[in-house]
């Protein structure tokens, strides 16, 4: 293991010795560290970085002389402590099969020092097929964890997003006149808005949540259809058929719903496909910069 952790929740002033039985007969004492003054807080003693020292002289008595003045920061305290007993331990340590016992020793000074929920964690090197992150955790098991939520944002935001495009394309095409100089100049408005700076600001505003960011990214991603629609629309509103609906009274809402969009729905298939990986893209940046939804586990986490 890269390391061994030991956890505790303490009361008072306890002092914690932690030692490691190896299969060896050998006994190495590994910490022995006083607690401060608490009130119920957790301890962590991290046998990687409080037994440096021990580790390092257990390591000297068996290795060559040149090996002796490497640096104690340039050796790794659980690489000695799992290794065989022999030369070279310090350079080319050669693991040590057997069972091991950790050892872990209390001193309560006072009749109201405790010390409960005592266990240790163990950090590897490489777990899973993609290795662990800086805090050893399974990289793999997250990309897994992470594949639902990933479809869901990038799905229901380019349902969301395309739905809303298609719809007021149409729209802006078949009303025509004022009414699409109008829609025209509020579609280029939204699009000279940059996203992600928005979606920063909006995170570090509100609560980080799924669900906002889903609408925040709905809202500017819209603007992605509309100006192909629109030309689109422009053609599909000459054709005879929906003239013939205009002569039968059909009502403008009838003939946007009922026979324009229809004909669209391939390229609303398409659109949405290049806007799930945009969405889930855009979600990674944020959380990779801790302004996402904490209670999910998502892939920029």
């Amino acid at each position: 293991p890269l390391d061994i952790i030991f956890h505790g929740y303490t009361i008072g002033s306890p002092v914690i010795m932690l030692s490691i039985e190896r299969p060896d007969g050998h006994i190495i004492e590994l910490v022995r560290r006083p607690i401060s003054k608490s009130d119920g807080k957790e301890v962590r003693v991290s046998i990687g970085k409080d037994s440096r020292i021990e580790s390092y002289n257990f390591g000297t008595k068996y290795g060559k002389p040149e090996s002796n003045r490497i640096e104690r920061e340039m050796v790794r305290p659980t690489s000695i402590l799992f290794s065989e007993a022999k030369e070279g331990i310090l350079v080319h340590p050669a693991p040590l099969k057997g069972t091991y016992r950790l050892i872990a020793e209390i001193i309560l000074p006072r009749e109201n020092d405790v010390v409960e929920d005592i266990y240790f964690t163990f950090s590897g090197g490489v777990s899973g097929w993609l290795g662990t992150d800086s805090s050893k955790r399974d990289i793999w098991s997250g990309v897994v964890a992470g594949v639902k939520w990933a479809l869901l944002i990038g799905l229901l935001t380019a349902l969301t997003a395309v739905s809303i495009g298609v719809t007021y394309g149409v729209m802006s095409a078949y009303l025509g006149g004022w009414k699409d100089s109008l829609m025209q100049r509020v579609f280029e408005l939204f699009l000279g808005v940059p996203l992600l700076p928005v979606l920063i600001v909006m995170s570090a505003i509100f609560k980080p949540n799924i669900w906002i960011m889903i609408l925040m990214m709905s809202c500017f991603f819209w603007v992605g259809p509309v100006k192909t629609v629109r030309s689109m629309g422009l053609q599909i509103k000459e054709e005879t058929y929906i003239e013939a609906a205009h002569a039968l009274g059909a009502s403008s809402s009838r003939i946007i719903f009922k026979h324009m969009i229809p004909i669209l729905i391939p390229y609303a298939f398409a659109s949405m496909a290049l806007y799930v990986p945009r969405a889930i893209v855009y979600e990674a940046s944020i959380s990779l910069l801790g302004l996402g939804d904490s209670t999910i586990v998502t892939w920029g986490q």
